[in-house]
């Protein structure tokens, strides 16, 4: 094999891994930074996530593969070969579900959402811990998830995206502010 190609594999494989490490700890400090209920309610979401995709995991009783072992022991490898994709499947889902309720279609976060999960679908099915229907299981439980999860939680994202300080003010502001306020 071409060591470019293999080392470009291995890159892309190893930013796969990260992906759930940096959703979970961008959320995180989205939510402390910038104090954003959002982030946590979105951080939560994640943790449920990966709940439900662990369920699925104990019931199908999946075979656990040494090279996408999580944590190791003497007896066991405990992995969750669904739980990349189906993290970022669950995030392109909220994100979309977010575009559409405000109807503000963002071409670039689709293209990139998309992008991330096709790689990372790629990805998993390229190193062996996952299969073409894991792949596609995982996309649905995923988007399935997040949509849901979006619409239970609309309501917290509606009372703080109403907060604008712009429509707590009840006098009309000078022409100057105006101009600022639409830069």
């Amino acid at each position: 094999m071409n060591p470019i190609v293999f080392q470009t594999k291995a890159v892309i494989n190893t930013f796969v891994r990260l992906i759930p490490l940096g959703l979970y700890f961008g959320t995180l400090l989205m939510g402390i930074l910038f104090t954003d209920i959002r982030a946590f309610v979105l951080l939560i979401g994640y943790f449920l996530n990966d709940l439900i995709s662990y369920g699925f995991r104990q019931m199908f009783q999946t075979v656990d593969l040494i090279n996408c072992a999580l944590v190791q022991s003497s007896t066991n490898f405990y992995t969750m070969p669904s739980s990349h994709t189906q993290t970022v499947a669950f995030t392109m889902a909220y994100f979309f579900m977010d575009m559409y309720q405000k109807q503000s279609f963002n071409v670039v976060n689709f293209i990139f959402l998309s992008f991330i999960l096709l790689i990372t679908m790629w990805s998993r099915i390229n190193i062996g811990c996952e299969t073409a229907v894991d792949c596609i299981f995982a996309v649905i439980i995923g988007i399935l998830i997040g949509a849901v999860y979006y619409r239970l939680t609309q309501s917290w994202n509606d009372v703080i995206n109403t907060t604008d300080p712009k429509s707590l003010t009840t006098e009309k502001a000078s022409p100057e502010v105006d101009v600022y306020q639409r830069l």
